[in-house]
């Protein structure tokens, strides 16, 4: 079963204690590029910011990078780097055509998750400001073929036709009180890994829901909270776009994130999450029900006992940047289920992500280690593991349109990620080797879907020409065990182009 509560944080700041003077912003999440420089101011120029939560509000990244003062090239390349894609993020309406061939991939941070191609436009950011509140708002789609790569059979153009309309990367921000109250369809990255996040991730599609974001990222002027050093808050809740692959599936749950990051040290980021999925179809879905599922009550139920409230998973996740050189990092997420009984709920049974970094020759190259765990310790002594992501009362799994929300490797897998990325070539290579115990990507109970033993190397470079940027792909995985599914085969070869151009 997948479980989980975190404690709550902050619970006794006012409003006050978040306020600043960062207006309403559209959100913001960098390309790999421009998180790797961001990285690199952070670690080595002062950026008084997190790095393992995206989005953040693209004005509270603005107000960080003003601060900085680069104190060689290779740090003032990365601010101008970073300034540039927010100036394009927020002055220019963006289209990206990817042609690839139907196949499925080991997609990591900000890897385009559709198993096929796809074409998306996001609008500039439209803005208007009082002297109390503001507003910031944008407009995005995206077509694409099915992301359920396990599915076979198709009907209509919703979430069960094999083309898929979504309305990512829209946004509508009000700000008051240096909180930002946010409409949305994006995707989040939570956590310090660069290909997998355990809670969620870049696998699957966008949230569409309601939530709230500190609008800054700035140390808190409260003495309650100052200690945090730069820290950011969030909550949402989005309901699932899922297609029917199980029978008695709650389709159409409710999805609530919570996070909360801080920096008390510089060379120390902390991450705090839970998610819980609630509601669906044939599920307890009326206000009491939810907020017992806030407060990890009626979890872990036996069968004989009131229905769960909710499905939960929650977990830590720590960066360290090494003490005396700073060029190297260590990272560890831990996100597990909830334990049952009395007093505050708090994760346990956890899988886990660990990983190592290092950058050489001034910032240009990033290379990284990172391994991920997605078994569970059982209870009661029993010496086998189950796996995560699954369990009983949502039997479609920890999804979201058919894929994992988390690990795009899925529950019960152990998978090493080597990783090289060139920042000014724009060029990244991973290799993968491990086990996948159910299936890489989507995710669909019963189905023999290619999974064991797992070898796999993906590659991509982006090149300039004029105004576009063309990023040529490819990727190659191969699985021991289970059949060929539509777009999830045991042996693919993955070819593909991204052409990316504004259009003002």
């Amino acid at each position: 079963m997948i479980k989980g509560i975190v404690i709550a944080v902050a619970t006794s700041a006012s409003i006050s204690a978040w306020a600043d003077a960062s207006p309403a912003s559209v959100p913001y999440t960098p390309s790999w590029q421009a998180r790797h420089h961001l990285q690199l101011l952070a670690d080595n120029a002062g950026l008084a910011l997190t790095t393992s939560h995206w989005p953040l509000p693209a004005a509270a990244v603005q107000t960080a990078l003003a601060a900085v003062q680069a104190t060689d090239a290779a740090q003032e390349q990365s601010l101008q780097f970073v300034r540039r894609e927010l100036e394009r993020h927020l002055l220019t309406v963006q289209t990206t055509l990817q042609l690839r061939t139907a196949a499925e991939g080991a997609g990591g941070y900000d890897q385009n998750y559709t198993p096929g191609s796809s074409f998306s436009l996001t609008s500039d950011q439209a803005e208007w400001r009082s002297q109390d509140l503001s507003f910031a708002g944008r407009v995005g789609f995206k077509v694409e073929e099915s992301p359920n790569s396990l599915q076979s059979s198709f009907s209509g153009l919703g979430k069960e036709g094999r083309v898929q309309f979504r309305p990512e990367n829209t946004a509508a921000v009000l700000n008051w009180g240096g909180v930002n109250l946010q409409a949305f369809s994006h995707q989040n990255w939570w956590g310090p890994g660069w290909q997998s996040s355990l809670i969620n991730g870049h696998n699957s599609p966008a949230w569409i829901g309601l939530g709230l974001q500190r609008a800054s990222a700035q140390r808190s002027e409260s003495p309650w909270l100052s200690w945090l050093g730069p820290w950011t808050l969030e909550g949402f809740v989005a309901r699932a776009q899922d297609p029917v692959v199980a029978a008695k599936q709650p389709e159409g749950y409710l999805y609530t994130g919570m996070r909360m990051t801080f920096k008390p040290f510089p060379w120390a980021e902390v991450g705090l999450s839970r998610a819980i999925q609630f509601g669906g179809t044939g599920r307890p879905q009326d206000f009491n029900s939810y907020v017992q599922s806030l407060l990890g009550k009626n979890t872990n139920q036996d069968p004989g006992d009131p229905p769960d409230s909710s499905s939960q998973i929650a977990g830590y996740d720590l960066r360290l940047r090494c003490p005396t050189h700073r060029s190297c990092a260590a990272y560890v997420q831990l996100m597990g289920e909830d334990s049952a009984g009395s007093g505050v709920p708090l994760p346990s049974r956890f899988m886990s992500l660990f990983g190592v970094e290092t950058w050489l020759d001034q910032g240009r190259y990033r290379a990284f280690a990172e391994y991920i765990d997605t078994s569970i310790d059982n209870n009661y002594g029993n010496p086998h593991r189950s796996t995560g992501y699954t369990n009983r009362y949502y039997p479609q799994g920890f999804t979201n349109g058919g894929r994992w929300i988390g690990s795009g490797f899925g529950g019960g897998s152990e998978v090493l990620t080597l990783g090289w990325l060139d920042a000014q070539a724009q060029r990244q290579i991973k290799l993968h080797t491990g086990q996948i115990h159910y299936s890489v990507g989507a995710y669909q109970p019963g189905n023999k879907a290619p999974k064991g033993e797992l070898l796999g190397i993906s590659a991509s470079e982006s090149f300039r020409w004029g105004r576009y940027t063309l990023t040529p792909e490819l990727e190659w995985l191969q699985l021991r065990a289970g059949s060929d599914q539509r777009a999830n085969k045991t042996e693919s070869l993955r070819l593909g182009i991204a052409l990316t151009t504004p259009l003002n």
